[in-house]
């Protein structure tokens, strides 16, 4: 089972590691993204249109490209709509109804029949008329009723039941109900008489149900509707039931018209097929336009001959040229990213390391915030479906938050990324906007201050900050645009967009307050704000380390001063160097008196070690440091400190050790870490200042010249040993590093004055007391000597 678990365990891991490292990935981004921005491009906004009204003004000359026919959709809904009025409804007569109704009281009367005439007693009478079996009992009826309710289709009671009994189900009752029925069933009902009288100028045609038949009605006064019918049924009964008693007079009229169901019904698709049809033989309205006819002069007030083709111009082009412009939108974006991608951040040195992941990153916030401008321009379509599809002329687009997409790269990947991060996305926000230049003037430039302006963001509190201001620059950048795309501005209309501009730099801080925390949890990102949460030496690991392990920790300590300081001498990150200098050294946690910065008891334990095991301990640091690292979530910069503040050193003094010791099979690779090498400028500068406090630490006299030549030394055997080589340090830098280096090792380990255990004793007065008069010396004897000695003895022997 445990092996099954661990298995299934692996293949998250295989997938990452896939997703990460293939190259194929990379492409299927890039068609992925295009496929999908083109395909949310409404062919509306990928054609040129004409936002006109009758009595508008013409803002240029118009003229067709090429013949067109131009439908007068007016005159032509007109005769469609008299075409329409043509046809008569269908009505469906259902000629089954009343047979089946007849069998059904047939069939049901015979069942209360059969129990006065059984089939036995009809054959005895035959014989013998003089006997006749004795009639059923009203209870030996009544349990036929449940039957007779179901033949018959209604629900009867008791007492019209024993009427029925008391009359043996006579079959007069029967012809009676059926000759009623008949007579009213047989002049039709129609359901709803007023939707059909609606029908009497023009008339009904009405179809027999199972047949072709077909007829013309235009009296429909004589059908009957529901209650018509059954006063009909009372009319038509009364001749009959002349001579009935009362009570079975209301029975036979009851059943009759509970009976009743009408057997005329509206066929509304068969009309619906009919309308159509006559519709379709109605030709439409149509006149010709030729290419190069001026539909509209600009200046020229719009009539409704001149929309009509307008909007046959336009139908037809958009009808034809959508694959076309479909096709366009996707090679643009296609190669707008493809360039970028090769021109900006294929070989960018932060995206070097990790670039799957990155890439990744920037290609989910591409589609997020460009999912953002595409919900706006829904939203703003449903709450105005006239809206002209030109929506750069509507404002609102400056609400959207996109600079926040430029703050988070800013933060995560820093401001030149997300300035062509901006560049990018601007370009295809404007694309979705109908290739607004003003669109993409406005998306670009606030994205640019919105970077600029957290690049140095530490703290939660700037993003508010910066998204004020970003809401101010927001705001001016409105009022510039609005004087330059409107012929005579309107300070309502620059009041509104003033405000909605505004509003969008707000929404940007918010969005990238709420979304910082859950990029650095999925991507395993790590800003600024995380760093500084990091440097805060109350933080639990920290903590262990100083109880653990207090050498190391002292050590930690200067180490990140050291490289702080260099790190602002050569304008690098000095915050992340100091962290990275904090937690460097975490792994001696492990083993920590294997370590000699922490024997305090003048044991060293690797006397009784061979070199190569010693080696081994003083390697593993490296991985345990790791390992407590993704323990602790401390971030990607942190773990790459700590693997790499070592690189690919020669553990020396062990390896020097094991050469002393005559045996020939020495590897020199066992005893080097196993790297990699510095990769960026800080991870250099915590390795240089990792050796330098180290071995000026171990002078014995370090006075400021031993500890600039020391520090020269341990810089040169670290260059020419080539552990500098991949993270970019010049020999400027490094001369800036020694410098700040040697200040600060100066001040930390200079020359103290040397204090003696016992004051000189000061002369003697002539009277042999002490010149300082307020200092009495002690007795020698009394009662206070005593105590006065073991309070002394104490106070030297505490922390012992």
């Amino acid at each position: 089972m445990h092996m099954k678990k661990t298995k299934r365990n692996i293949w998250p891991d295989k997938v990452k590691t896939f997703l990460l490292s293939t190259p194929y990935l990379l492409w299927f981004m890039l068609f992925a993204i295009t496929l999908v921005f083109t395909l949310f491009q409404t062919p509306e906004q990928q054609n040129i249109t004409f936002s006109y009204e009758v009595g508008d003004v013409a803002q240029r000359d118009i003229k067709a490209p090429k013949d067109i026919l131009v439908e007068d959709t007016e005159v032509s809904e007109n005769r469609r709509s008299q075409a329409k009025d043509t046809v008569r409804i269908v009505y469906d007569f259902d000629a089954g109804l009343v047979p089946q109704i007849m069998a059904n009281i047939q069939e049901a009367m015979q069942i209360g029949r059969n129990l006065f005439e059984p089939e036995e007693s009809r054959e005895k009478n035959e014989e013998d008329t003089r006997k006749s079996p004795p009639d059923p009992t009203f209870a030996m009826v009544l349990e036929t009723k449940p039957r007779f309710e179901e033949k018959l289709g209604i629900e009867i009671n008791e007492g019209a039941y024993s009427i029925l009994y008391k009359h043996r189900f006579d079959p007069a009752i029967t012809e009676k109900i059926q000759t009623i029925m008949g007579k009213v069933l047989s002049n039709g009902v129609v359901a709803n008489k007023e939707i059909l009288l609606e029908e009497e100028n023009r008339g009904i045609i009405l179809r027999t149900i199972g047949s072709s038949e077909e007829k013309i009605v235009n009296n429909l006064k004589v059908l009957y509707g529901p209650d018509q019918a059954k006063t009909m049924v009372r009319i038509e009964g009364a001749p009959l039931l002349k001579n009935v008693n009362y009570n079975l007079t209301n029975l036979i009229v009851d059943i009759c018209q509970r009976l009743l169901q009408p057997n005329i019904f509206m066929n509304k698709n068969e009309t619906q097929k009919r309308i159509l049809a006559a519709q379709s033989d109605i030709n439409p309205v149509m006149y010709q336009v030729k290419a190069g006819e001026m539909i509209l002069r600009e200046g020229e007030r719009v009539n409704k001959t001149k929309l009509i083709k307008l909007n046959a111009l336009q139908e037809q082009a958009a009808g034809k040229t959508v694959y076309v412009s479909a096709t366009g939108i996707a090679l643009i974006t296609f190669f707008l990213i493809l360039v970028s991608y090769l021109l900006f951040f294929k070989d960018h040195k932060t995206l070097k390391a990790d670039h799957n992941k990155h890439m990744i990153f920037l290609a989910l916030g591409l589609v997020l915030y460009l999912g953002f401008v595409k919900i706006s321009t829904f939203l703003v379509q449903s709450a105005d479906p006239n809206q002209a599809w030109d929506l750069a002329s509507a404002s609102f687009f400056m609400a959207i938050p996109l600079p926040a997409a430029a703050m988070i790269c800013c933060l995560f990947l820093g401001f030149d990324i997300a300035i062509y991060f901006a560049l990018v996305l601007s370009v295809l926000a404007g694309l979705s906007f109908g290739g607004s230049f003003e669109v993409f003037i406005f998306f670009f430039l606030s994205c640019s201050a919105a970077a600029f302006l957290v690049r140095e963001s530490r703290e939660r509190k700037s993003f508010i900050m910066a998204g004020f201001k970003l809401s101010i620059f927001n705001a001016v950048l409105a009022i510039s645009l609005g004087f330059y795309s409107l012929a005579q501005p309107e300070p309502l209309l620059l009041a509104k967009e003033i405000f909605i501009a505004f509003c969008g730099g707000v929404f940007a801080a918010t969005l990238t307050i709420g979304f910082t925390p859950l990029i650095e949890i999925l991507f395993d990102y790590t800003t600024e704000t995380k760093l500084l949460e990091f440097s805060n030496l109350d933080q639990p690991l920290i903590k262990k380390l100083m109880i653990e392990a207090p050498g190391t920790y002292n050590h930690s300590v200067i180490v990140a001063t050291l490289s702080e300081a260099a790190a602002s001498a050569i304008s690098a990150s000095s915050l992340k160097a100091k962290v990275m200098a904090y937690y460097h050294d975490i792994g001696k946690l492990d083993k920590t008196m294997y370590f000699i910065e922490n024997q305090a008891d003048g044991k060293n334990r690797h006397d009784k070690l061979s070199p190569s095991m010693s080696a081994l301990i003083l390697i593993q640091h490296v991985k345990k440091g790791v390992e407590l690292a993704k323990t602790y979530k401390l971030g990607n910069e942190i773990i790459d400190g700590i693997t790499q503040h070592h690189g690919t050193s020669l553990i020396k003094y062990f390896y020097n050790k094991a050469l002393k010791s005559g045996k020939d099979n020495i590897n020199e690779e066992n005893f080097r870490y196993p790297g990699p090498k510095p990769q960026t400028r800080e991870t250099g500068i915590v390795m240089l200042a990792d050796v330098v406090e180290a071995a000026v630490r171990a002078l014995e006299r370090p006075t400021p010249a031993r500890i600039r030549g020391r520090v020269k030394e341990l810089i040169n055997d670290i260059f020419a040993d080539g552990q500098l080589e991949e993270c970019e340090l010049t020999l400027k830098d490094l001369h800036q590093i020694a410098k700040s280096f040697n200040n600060i090792l100066t001040s930390i380990y200079h020359s103290r004055i040397e204090y003696t255990d016992k004051p000189q004793e000061k002369k003697k007065e002539k009277n042999d007391s002490p010149k300082d008069s307020d200092r009495q010396p002690a007795k020698t004897n009394g009662a206070n000597h005593t105590p006065a000695q073991k309070d002394r003895t104490d106070l030297k022997r505490l922390g012992l």
